[in-house]
């Protein structure tokens, strides 16, 4: 009987540390489950940040300062993603992940980062306006390539050296009082003026467009606000952003001139009484008609015209006029290059991508 009691008794515990042991793999294991999707949870943050980049927010965050993002929830696994900016290209894109148990308790969190640079398209603006064919310029009309910094803007860099002010690979008709001005004051008879010199940024800014305009004629674009406490209101295809500051200009609504939108039109194109920032697109010709103000760059397949007063451009013009015979600048219109409003309004428009593929690093918080 002391022989059964004892061998019961060692059973009991083999059982017993079989049990423990098995119970102590089990968690292990479902440890691991845990980790690894709070791990695929913070990837899926980190990728779903770089995919809907919103330049024209994070572009302004503070620097050094990490900013969290709105948190996603699917099923029992959330994810934060968590932008900082170091400066005016770099990021740091990380994401806390998390597993969660029924009661929304976390039960695993990992957390990954990378580097990440704007990568912003690359479009050749080597002087104020840049056309195939003949440039006419007259009337009161000013083309300078000398670079300008927009009014009020304070965040710009030091001037660049000065561009052309006409640049073509036909020639430039100067009619009665029309000026142009740079350095030179006309690129003529340039042969790298083809056609993939506007259609390749052209197709691929499209892809990135904001706002696609139904009509030809559009009058009186400005920036608009919405809310309490306000804010840019970018529902409005009517709001192209704010250029104008305050000073020297009254009246300049602030919350729009973080707005940088790439306003595309399947067409030709007629604008007056407005203004706007950021990248404009016309698959067709661009008429300006009269008190239009646009600071950033302007891309036309078609022909540029501009006439009436009180137009300006501040930026670059790329216009590829397939007559080859009929872009004008006649009235009193004004375009000036800045190299600070091309870059702000490309820089508004790029995503990111990483340093290096798959570069993440896991970080510990």
């Amino acid at each position: 009987l002391a022989v059964a009691i004892f061998a019961i008794v060692i059973i009991g515990m083999l059982v017993a540390g079989v049990f423990y042991a098995s119970y102590l793999e089990q968690r292990t294991g479902e440890n691991t489950l845990y980790a690894q999707q709070a791990f695929e949870a913070a990837e899926s943050g980190m990728a779903d940040a770089m995919s809907n980049w919103n330049q024209s927010v994070y572009g302004a965050f503070p620097v050094d300062t990490p900013q969290a993002l709105a948190s996603v929830t699917t099923g029992r696994t959330r994810y934060t993603p968590i932008i900082t900016r170091l400066n005016s290209e770099l990021f740091l894109v990380s994401a806390r992940g998390e597993q969660l148990d029924a009661s929304g308790g976390v039960l695993a969190r990992r957390m990954l980062g990378t580097l990440a640079r704007l990568a912003p398209t690359d479009v050749d603006v080597q002087a104020a306006v840049t056309s195939q064919g003949t440039v006419r310029v007259g009337g009161n009309a000013t083309v300078d390539g000398n670079d300008h910094t927009p009014p009020g803007w304070t965040s710009c860099p030091a001037l660049g050296a000065p561009k052309a002010g006409v640049r073509t690979d036909g020639v430039v008709q100067i009619i009665g009082g029309g000026t142009t001005l740079g350095n030179p004051p006309n690129n003529v008879n340039d042969s790298t003026v083809v056609d993939s010199l506007f259609t390749n940024p052209f197709n691929d800014l499209k892809q990135l467009r904001n706002i696609t305009l139904a009509s030809e004629s559009n009058n009186g674009m400005a920036p608009a606000t919405t809310g309490s406490p306000l804010r840019c209101n970018r529902t409005p295809t009517s709001n192209w952003g704010e250029p104008w500051y305050n000073p020297p200009v009254a009246g300049a609504i602030s919350q729009c001139q973080g707005y940088f939108p790439v306003i595309y039109r399947n067409g030709n194109l007629k604008v007056q009484n407005g203004r706007g920032q950021g990248i404009l697109l016309i698959e067709g010709d661009f008429e300006v008609r009269g008190n239009f103000e646009f600071t950033g760059l302007i891309i036309a397949t078609g022909m540029l015209k501009a006439n009436g007063t009180g137009n300006k451009i501040t930026g670059g013009v790329l216009a590829q006029n397939a007559d080859l015979d009929d872009n004008s600048l006649i009235g009193n219109p004004v375009v000036n290059y800045s190299s600070c409003a091309i870059s702000k309004a490309l820089s508004a428009s790029a995503n990111v991508r990483a340093l290096t593929e798959r570069s993440w690093a896991q970080l510990y918080n």
